[in-house]
């Protein structure tokens, strides 16, 4: 297979690529001291985590972290990152027309992370399963995507230590057919890098061949704010925690409604954000047109 995967550094760059190729590596994503800072928190929490014990999708010498913005602010830029964030806001939130009455009006909906996940894959863990992302919004492919996700790389990502494997242009594929292995390449890339996929785009972690290295990975899954979240970030964070994270964070961990009602709590008798919980009520106020 003579496919191999494109470097973006914009995110006009980004877009054309995943329209094309549905993954684009992004170089350099985490400066030297943000992956510092990302190492220096979650490695010793990656050491005190247990394998895990699923022997057909989430491995048994795989280790996995969730609650990513509880335990580092070093993935803060990357999440916010106006790659991520405009490439994000091109596939997933086009503006829908809609009427209110008499009025038309353009919505939009906001973003959300999903899911947050360090992944370490250790010597001897086979390959996990080729898997499409937004299967879990059972999306119909080919077709518009539900979901993106980006792998930052924390260690070096080697063919040899599991590189996750991808298969370019499989995001236009339909839902009969199925993914082959021989079809895959892996997306190797140095500490500090990424991919980011469509989330119909095929891929799996890969087999760690090596004798000592650990492949160590940041997955940040980006969805629609008016769809479920695939880590339940509302129980997992208690409230006092949230309130430790920046407000961007937690605007995109589900602290804000989508356009145009979606995620509202009542404050008062009236619809209002959810940042009211957290205590921000001066900037959480009433859903436009909430009163109907």
């Amino acid at each position: 297979m003579n496919a191999q995967l494109s470097d973006a550094s914009t995110a006009a760059e980004a877009i054309e690529i995943l329209e094309r190729d549905g993954i684009v590596r992004i170089p350099d994503v985490l400066t030297a001291e943000q992956l510092d800072t990302v190492s220096n928190d979650l490695f010793p929490l990656m050491r005190a985590t247990p394998d895990g014990t699923d022997e057909y999708f989430a491995g048994t010498k795989t280790r996995r972290l969730a609650r990513l913005f509880k335990h580092t602010r070093g993935l803060d830029a990357a999440a916010l990152s106006p790659v991520f964030q405009e490439t994000a806001q091109h596939f997933l939130c086009p503006p829908k027309g809609m009427w209110y009455g008499q009025d038309r009006v353009d919505e939009t909906p906001t973003l959300q992370i999903g899911a947050t996940q360090c992944i370490q894959i250790h010597p001897g863990q086979g390959r996990q399963p080729l898997h499409r992302d937004d299967s879990i919004f059972y999306t119909v492919h080919p077709g518009k995507t539900d979901a993106i996700g980006m792998m930052i790389a924390i260690s070096d990502f080697t063919e040899e230590n599991g590189a996750t494997r991808v298969i370019p242009g499989s995001h236009l594929w339909d839902d009969e057919r199925m993914p082959q292995v021989s079809e895959t390449i892996p997306a190797e890339m140095s500490a500090g890098s990424a991919v980011m996929w469509l989330g119909g785009t095929y891929h799996g972690g890969g087999q760690n061949v090596s004798t000592d290295s650990i492949r160590t990975g940041a997955i940040l899954g980006i969805f629609r704010g008016y769809l479920r979240q695939e880590e339940n970030h509302y129980l997992s964070l208690s409230l006092d925690e949230i309130k430790q994270i920046p407000q961007p964070i937690q605007e995109l961990l589900g602290y804000k409604a989508s356009n145009p009602y979606m995620g509202w709590v009542e404050y008062n008798g009236e619809m209002a954000d959810p940042r009211v919980v957290l205590g921000d009520v001066d900037g959480a106020g009433l859903l436009a047109g909430a009163n109907a």
